[in-house]
């Protein structure tokens, strides 16, 4: 009776009129609260790499699957970074532009059994003169570095740009509001935060560990954003009902262009940088229950969260923890 109530509460957030194959469902993802979501323009475009799963969810009868593989990509990221495949993705874009104070809210799974690199090292075990040999081999120790610095994003908040106001910020990678970032280094998820204004350019980066390396792969994880966006603002992540990451004061531009006012506009699924030679394996995601509300007690919204186990309430119970987050130094960044 649980699960068909669940199903019933879900129902406005699903796509119908869809077909299927093997059992994915074709077309489509909708979230809840959102306009239409798109693929992105620079989507690798794979037969493999969105498509809407309907036998693996984080509750309710569909979920978001991306599929990203070594050497994938498509026009302007094909021939960006050190290596033809350093860039690329699968990803989806919803074009909305955010301003005021809102809430998000997404579930998400990150497959990581086939993350692998041919690094050309045996799994035998070495005697200490073949480990120290290993450790002194300039080649090997590049490799290391290129592996500990392939970064994936699995999702972010980007700045409207329609009349370029802030195009200087791009050179910095400062359009982006936030990023939600694995690297090996960082030794988990991380949000990174840049700061770019219409008259300056960056103003710092803050790097926090969000989820950490040992439980982050393979299983479902709960986001909750609350965000005021704006120049006296807030940003709070609650990250599987508890508050991981919280900033007040400056935390992105809002402007008006053509009588309309613009802030940032949602972007999630896969999407690699500086993938070293060595990668040749593949990065499978799924993502579920994306909702969007001004108001946590918005009637679908809240209900996403009771169906997620969490409450408003609860949320909000969990404002006065004190929350101490591992900041990763600029410089590792």
């Amino acid at each position: 009776m649980k699960t068909l109530l669940a199903l019933m509460l879900l129902i406005p957030s699903l796509s119908w009129g869809l077909t299927f194959n093997n059992g994915k469902q074709e077309g489509s993802y909708q979230g809840i609260g959102w306009p239409t979501i798109e693929k992105h323009g620079l989507d690798a475009g794979k037969e493999w790499s969105q498509s809407v799963d309907t036998e693996f969810t984080r509750f309710g009868q569909s979920s978001h699957r991306f599929e990203f593989r070594a050497l994938d990509c498509k026009g302007f990221d094909c021939g960006r970074g050190k290596y033809k495949g350093s860039f690329g993705r699968t990803e989806a874009y919803i074009n909305t532009k955010e301003t005021g104070e809102n809430w998000y809210a997404w579930s998400f799974y990150i497959d990581d059994s086939e993350l692998k690199y041919n690094t050309g090292k045996s799994n035998k075990t070495k005697s200490l003169l073949e480990e120290l040999d290993l450790a002194l081999n300039k080649d090997n120790q590049e490799v290391d570095e290129e592996v500990d610095n392939h970064l994936i994003q699995f999702g972010q908040m980007k700045l409207a740009n329609e009349n370029k106001v802030f195009s200087h910020c791009r050179e910095y990678g400062s359009e982006n509001v936030f990023i939600l970032q694995y690297r090996k280094r960082n030794k988990g998820l991380a949000i990174s935060r840049t700061h770019c204004t219409k008259k300056t350019v960056v103003e710092t980066h803050e790097t926090a560990l969000l989820i950490p390396e040992n439980i982050l792969f393979n299983q479902w994880h709960d986001i909750v954003v609350h965000a005021s966006w704006g120049n006296e603002g807030f940003l709070k992540f609650y990250i599987n009902g508890d508050l991981k990451y919280a900033e007040e004061g400056f935390i992105t531009n809002q402007y008006s262009y053509n009588g309309k006012s613009y802030g940032p506009s949602f972007r999630y699924g896969i999407y690699q940088n500086n993938a070293p030679k060595s990668f040749n394996g593949k990065i499978t995601a799924w993502y579920d229950g994306i909702a969007r509300a001004k108001k946590c007690t918005d009637k679908n919204f809240s209900e996403l969260l009771n169906n997620l186990g969490y409450s408003c309430d609860s949320l909000a119970d969990k404002d006065n923890q004190v929350i101490n987050p591992y900041f990763i130094e600029v410089s590792d960044w």
